[in-house]
């Protein structure tokens, strides 16, 4: 399935992408950062990581971190966060539209796929 991928780079450094929204949507599903690192298939150091990246990216949290206890922590979404998650969407949903046309013409002209790996 052709799909575009939105890369938002704000500098040399700070960026937004699909990964990093992937992981906002599964910690807003989930309510933890490692739940949302598991379903993701990645450590859950990594997750947070870039769950503080992604805070240290604006100037106001997107994910608010309650430490555990005896049941665990918890993440949520800020309105911040979850209006974030919306203009990405809104912003791929936009790029896709204006691009149909020319994703069209690419995928007639598609080769047969391949099992090559670089």
């Amino acid at each position: 399935m052709t799909r575009v991928v939105l890369r938002i780079d704000f500098d040399a450094e700070r960026y937004l992408g699909h990964g990093r929204i992937e992981l906002l949507e599964l910690i807003h599903e989930h309510g933890s950062i490692a739940k949302a690192a598991k379903a993701m298939g990645m450590s859950y150091k990594r997750a947070w990581y870039l769950a503080e990246s992604i805070n240290s990216t604006f100037s106001e949290p997107v994910v608010e971190r309650q430490h555990g206890g005896k049941g665990g922590g918890s993440a949520l979404l800020t309105q911040f966060g979850v209006a974030l998650i919306k203009d990405y969407r809104d912003m791929e949903a936009i790029t896709l539209k204006a691009c149909a046309a020319q994703l069209r013409r690419m995928q007639k002209k598609l080769g047969a796929a391949s099992d090559f790996q670089p």
